[in-house]
């Protein structure tokens, strides 16, 4: 039977989820960096704000990749933090990017995510279990890239127009995992938070760290590193 695990060997190249890429004709470069420009601030709240990735042009000739544009976002509303808030506090004030899985709000820590991408060709790997959607180059690296929800369910995810993939990053390897939306940055405080995660799809409670409550709806911290280390994400063996 094909074994795939990470680091591990697979059909005539090493392959994990993620290796370096080879001169393979049969995976498409994806495309180019998408240019935008700034969304403001919507709330002058440093506690609660959020800001949407706009897709409108940026002006040359120094354009920025959204992802870009959510960092600048979230560093400029911690710089309006008050010199007295430190420590605990200031980990708070951290923007977390949110997205859209299913019936989800998930918020991944900045820190994890090493970009945002269009959905790349993708090329099918056989012998992996049906969350595995295949490979893909990034840029000369190849990246795994998995249907997170069909991984946490059992339910594969239907790709929409505003499906994107969401990069992270684990020492020197990455993984694509795919969303439905990427709804873009927000920040809560200690104000916001659940006091309890036993309302949490049991799928999803392993991976989620803490929960928050805004304007009715509900948002949760998912960690990465959790998923990235769970042995049944990195053997993908069918």
């Amino acid at each position: 039977m094909l074994k795939i695990t990470i680091k591990k060997l697979m059909c005539c190249g090493t392959i994990g989820h993620v290796i370096q890429a080879e001169d393979d004709p049969s995976i498409q470069q994806s495309g180019p960096r998408e240019a935008v420009r700034p969304a403001p601030s919507r709330s002058e709240d440093y506690f609660v704000a959020d800001a949407a990735i706009t897709t409108t042009p940026a002006t040359p000739p120094h354009p920025l990749h959204p992802f870009d544009v959510l960092l600048q976002l979230d560093k400029r509303i911690r710089e309006r933090v008050p010199v007295a808030v430190t420590g605990a506090q200031q980990s708070e004030i951290r923007g977390r990017l949110a997205l859209r899985l299913g019936a989800w709000n998930l918020l991944f820590s900045m820190d994890d995510v090493a970009e945002i991408i269009p959905v790349p060709h993708i090329t099918w790997v056989p012998g992996v279990k049906r969350w595995l959607l295949g490979i893909a180059n990034l840029r000369g690296k190849v990246i795994s890239v998995t249907d997170l929800r069909d991984f946490l369910t059992g339910r594969p995810t239907t790709r929409l127009p505003g499906s994107q993939i969401v990069v992270v990053r684990a020492g020197e390897w990455d993984y694509g995992l795919l969303a439905d939306e990427i709804i873009g940055m927000r920040h809560f405080g200690p104000q916001h938070r659940l006091p309890s995660l036993d309302n949490v799809d049991e799928g999803l409670r392993p991976y989620v760290s803490e929960g928050f409550s805004n304007n009715n709806q509900h948002w949760l911290v998912f960690d990465t590193g959790k998923l990235l280390a769970d042995p049944g994400f990195l053997n993908a063996a069918s």
